[in-house]
């Protein structure tokens, strides 16, 4: 981001400052106190709409930048249909690496259903090896499992996300959320034997040594991998998170955070000048020649350059339109301890059953802070 904003500078003139800011309660706190810097890069979906964007940010619904976007960004960056922001980069997935060296060695094939995929988990447990990896009390890598199984459930019901928006259906009250779960559970006997103490760190590292042989995982992470392991990515796959058949496997995806305007700002001509340069083409030819895009753009654009391998076999699902948005893009309901209730049905402590209601109470109490539920 850095160097694309020194490319803006010497494009424009204008002097830009960076305030590096990870903490919520901090950009709350600011907005409140009308100290909102000229442009947020914030997330989009439902930790936008917590914001209350209205009062904070420019209305792009009728720019010509809202034109070049798809449908997937506008809806994830809109607030009762209005569009507050334009995409920072490339939108990312969440599926599952797997150690294609392990793959060879004993004989195993890319799974198309979940039948498939606990088969090779299994013939990896027979042989010694853990076959999936995950950090139980790391935020993000406890909730992937559920989190990235959203495509398999709007699958089997395309109104899921409105209808849970709107009240009138849960994750324990449906068949397609509470399998959901069930899927989660029955994940958890392949996972590592020191799951609930384990760092991301420690499970890449064994991931990529060959001790274990799945990771669920955001694909974010494979620039960050290239750097660190080197050549030794090569012997890495990736395979969507598998569906109970065929037709229900696919990708679920993460649109990209999102660089919003600040309204009540002295300077919004530059800043309307910056962020139409920098979903241009133009713009997007700088941004990504200081780095690799793992997923796609939602302008469209084309990267220059070959992808390596692995980045082209997470692309395939956006090229076979089987792609569909985390959940928490599609509705502004999400339970804040989300990582809680996953990392309890990983280690044993709930079943299924008991993760689902206890994760719809937490959608419950949210819907109703918000005002969406009576």
């Amino acid at each position: 981001m850095s160097n694309t904003c020194a490319a803006a500078e010497e494009k424009f003139g204008f002097k830009i400052e960076i305030e590096d800011c990870n903490d919520d309660n901090v950009v709350r706190t600011r907005l409140a106190a009308g100290k909102c810097p000229d442009l947020l890069i914030y997330n989009t979906g439902s930790l936008l709409y917590s914001l209350n964007p209205s009062e904070f940010f420019i209305d792009l619904t009728d720019t010509e930048m809202a034109e070049r976007l798809d449908a997937d960004f506008i809806q994830a960056a809109s607030v009762d249909g209005v569009l507050y922001g334009i995409p920072q980069g490339d939108s990312m997935g969440a599926g599952v690496f797997y150690n294609k060296e392990l793959y060879r060695r004993y004989g195993l094939e890319e799974p198309d259903t979940w039948e498939e995929f606990l088969g090779n988990l299994q013939a990896l447990e027979n042989a010694g090896v853990d076959g999936m990896g995950i950090s139980l009390n790391e935020l993000v890598s406890s909730q992937l499992p559920f989190l990235a199984d959203n495509y398999q459930v709007m699958y089997d019901n395309p109104d899921f996300a409105r209808e849970f928006t709107l009240g009138k259906i849960s994750f324990a009250g449906s068949k397609e959320g509470l399998r959901s779960w069930e899927r989660y559970e029955e994940l958890a006997p392949y996972f590592n034997e020191d799951c609930a103490s384990a760092s991301k760190k420690d499970i890449e590292d064994r991931f990529f040594n060959g001790s274990l042989g799945h990771l669920i995982q955001f694909t974010s992470r494979i620039p960050e991998w290239n750097k660190t392991y080197g050549e030794e990515i090569n012997k890495v796959g990736f395979f969507a998170l598998p569906g109970d058949t065929r037709e229900e496997t696919g990708l679920t995806a993460w649109p990209s955070n999102g660089i919003y305007g600040y309204k009540k700002s002295k300077n919004t001509e530059a800043i309307m000048a910056f962020m139409e340069w920098y979903i241009s083409d133009e713009g997007l030819d700088v941004l990504t020649s200081f780095y690799s895009p793992v997923g796609v753009f939602h302008t469209g654009y084309e990267p220059k350059g070959q992808a390596m391998e692995l980045v082209q076999e997470v692309r395939r699902y956006y090229m076979d339109g089987k792609a569909t948005p985390a959940l928490e893009y599609l509705t502004p309901i999400k339970g804040i301890n989300c990582s809680r209730i996953c990392s309890e049905l990983g280690s044993g402590r709930i079943n299924a059953e008991e993760a689902a209601e206890a994760y719809d109470e937490e959608c419950r109490k949210m819907a109703l802070q918000m005002g969406l539920w009576q």
